[in-house]
């Protein structure tokens, strides 16, 4: 039965093909011309590991199927597949509207693949089925905190539905008129509803349209909506971002905009990730901003982004390039108005977000970027800052303490400098500003020194040349101060000889490892968890229990150790390589961890909203009732410190891990 089978039946078949196509390919072509005129980004590179990439996480769905996220997970999965399932059915069925009983060479209806497809196709419409009515229930009687309950998100579900019924529909018809349909769903139709089948000749024609009008309304309706991640999900996936965890590089010399005030500020993988974000709220429900009650949802940034941006899309399209800063949009400024400034500070760039999202959509570039904007054009940022970026600028710490006091901390220890070093050391000793001016990470560094003795490593500081690394003026949004400090401390390395750099802070390890090669800083950096188990490892440290049988220890991630350069493993073997330790993991851990509070330059700002992230991390702690909370960052030791003491539990100690060892040596 051919539905466009008559003259009036193939114009209006050609007209909403046609009409629909034209429609969606104008939406496209403005979503594009989006994409063309934000700022380049080179996510090009190593095509075949991005081709492997997009074999993992689209074909596989594995980050879909995240444990954290498992119900919805499975569920989303199997409507994408069923979709990947059916794509053939469909090209099929437009394709027989213009070309009567059109199939692809070996998919007849009687050829054996094609007979193994229909019983493939029918398999997976049934399983879309299933989901489907699994996501209305989620949707209307579960009702998940994290998702964005909209009109949009059932009627994209409704058309879904549609589309899978209707194509049952048309093989049960089918058989009712011919009894050809090799289909099991339409055998089920027709044995379980025979009552469907007294006017089989109406139930086709009017399946067959509906099928069709559903099928074109779901294209048109994607980019238009959230749903438009089916269209843009395969490049957000192969353009993810490999590699280091490094913020960008701001050209100060030559750019006419400092940070993002603008749509076109952004780059191109930025409107395409907001493009992309299906609103699942994996990323909210992991933020510890958020969970303690803090302005910050990253789901609503791309929201109100993506509201901004398509309220204001046919103006930035159609406006000369030269002229694109000098627009004023519905809804301007972006920084202050779309985004607020207490959403922007409230970031610990954690990178929890980014780590849980399926599509790898980054939002730490995009909330630094309008932090940059500002702090560098608006001169507006926490009053806390101002005192940070005063004692960065006068004393390149910090703390403020005099830059001349850095070598303090080591009175009384041998601890070679390297201004005073003939050849080349092995270890560069980076001791950070927390390591030389913090009373309790001054601690740290002397058991570090003291390790490094006892394994006879040839080691050397630079004492009052060094410098903070800047990593907090950078990921607050003081790109030129971070700049200078950099470049000062690439010149400084350039005095010296040494093989690699160690630190005991992963913001210093992250900073120099990652960021510094852009000013042409290249260096092996290892962390101090790394370092010692290394030690370990070739048998130059040899460790006792020294009175730590039957401890309990449980360990801290610091988020820029772990989530930001993939180091998880160096400091539970560490631990564990202590005799009679019971090494307990808590609940979090891992590339679930919790964050301590202090990243993305948190630790000089106060918590003036919600409760304290650090306390909600240190109440975790206690469940696992250890004696020590072990660290691997200063950061996170000064928080979680803290935390303890504001929860008044004396009888748990937080530890570096250096001190761990240090102790057991």
């Amino acid at each position: 039965m051919n539905p466009t089978g008559t003259v009036f039946g193939y114009l209006i078949f050609a007209v909403i093909v046609i009409a629909f196509i034209a429609v969606f390919a104008y939406l496209i072509y403005q979503r594009f011309k989006m994409l063309k005129i934000a700022q380049p980004i080179d996510r090009f590179d190593q095509p075949w590991k991005r081709i492997l990439g997009l074999l993992k996480f689209f074909i596989g769905q594995k980050r879909i199927l995240n444990y954290r996220f498992l119900d919805a997970g499975i569920m989303h999965a199997f409507i994408f597949w069923g979709f990947l399932a059916v794509a053939l059915n469909s090209f099929h069925f437009v394709m027989g509207g213009f070309f009567h009983g059109f199939h692809l060479p070996g998919f007849g209806p009687e050829q054996s693949l094609g007979i193994f497809y229909i019983y493939f196709r029918d398999i997976f419409e049934a399983l879309v089925i299933v989901m489907v009515l699994y996501a209305y229930i989620r949707r209307l009687i579960i009702k998940p905190d994290r998702i964005t309950r909209s009109i949009d998100a059932l009627f994209i579900l409704t058309l879904i539905l549609i589309l899978m019924v209707t194509d049952f529909l048309m093989s049960g018809a089918e058989w009712s008129l011919h009894e050809a349909t090799v289909s099991p769903a339409g055998l089920f139709l027709i044995h379980w509803f025979p009552g469907l089948w007294g006017k089989p000749e109406a139930v086709f024609p009017v399946s067959w349209w509906l099928h069709l009008v559903s099928l074109f309304v779901f294209l048109v309706f994607l980019p238009l909506s959230k749903h438009f991640h089916v269209v843009t999900a395969i490049l957000s996936i192969y353009t993810r971002k490999y590699g280091v965890s490094a913020l960008p590089k701001l050209d100060i010399e030559n750019s006419e905009n400092f940070g993002v005030s603008k749509l076109h500020h952004f780059s191109w993988k930025d409107i395409l990730d907001v493009y992309s974000c299906t609103e699942c709220g994996r990323c909210t429900s992991v933020c510890p901003a958020y969970a303690t009650d803090k302005p910050l949802s990253p789901k609503n940034i791309n929201e109100e982004i993506r509201s901004y941006m398509f309220h204001n899309l046919k103006t930035m399209v159609g406006a000369e390039p030269d002229k694109l800063d000098e627009i004023e949009l519905k809804g301007d400024p972006m920084a202050g108005n779309v985004i607020k400034d207490d959403v922007l500070w409230s970031c610990t760039t954690c990178g929890a977000c980014e780590d849980a999202c399926p599509l790898f959509i980054e939002y730490i570039d995009r909330i630094v970027g309008m932090r940059r904007h500002l702090v560098l054009e608006e001169s507006r940022f926490p009053k806390e800052l101002t005192a940070t970026f005063k004692n960065l600028e006068n004393n390149s710490n910090p703390w403020g303490i005099g830059a001349s006091e850095r070598e303090n901390w080591t009175e009384g220890l041998d601890v070679p400098r390297m201004r005073d070093m003939d050849g080349e050391a092995d270890v560069l000793f980076w001791v950070g500003c927390a390591g030389a001016f913090d009373d309790r990470n001054k601690k740290i560094s002397k058991d570090l020194v003291k390790i490094l003795h006892a394994a006879n490593v040839k080691f050397g500081i630079l004492g009052t040349e060094e410098n903070c690394t800047g990593d907090s003026a950078r990921r607050a949004g003081n790109e030129y101060l971070f700049q200078m400090l950099a470049e000062t401390n690439v010149e400084t390395f350039k005095q010296y000889k040494f093989k690699r750099i160690l630190t005991q802070c992963p913001h210093c390890l992250n900073t120099l490892k990652n960021e510094y090669p852009q000013f042409g800083g290249k260096y092996e950096v290892v962390h101090h968890t790394e370092f010692i188990r290394e030690l370990i490892s070739r048998g130059k440290l040899k460790l006792k229990s020294n009175g730590a049988e039957g401890k309990t220890i449980t360990y801290h991630d610091s988020c820029y150790l772990g989530r930001h350069n993939d180091i998880y493993e160096a400091p539970r073997e560490v631990i564990k390589s202590v005799p009679g330790i019971n090494f307990r993991e808590m609940p979090r851990n891992h590339n679930n961890g919790f964050c301590c509070g202090a990243g993305g330059a948190r630790m000089w700002m106060e918590e003036n909203t919600g409760t304290r992230i650090n306390l909600n991390r240190v109440e975790e702690a206690i469940q696992v009732q250890p004696d020590v909370v072990a660290t691997a960052c200063p950061f996170c030791m000064t928080m979680i410190d803290d935390g303890l003491k504001d929860k008044e539990q004396e009888n748990i100690k937080a530890l570096d891990i250096a001190e761990i060892v240090a102790a057991s040596l």
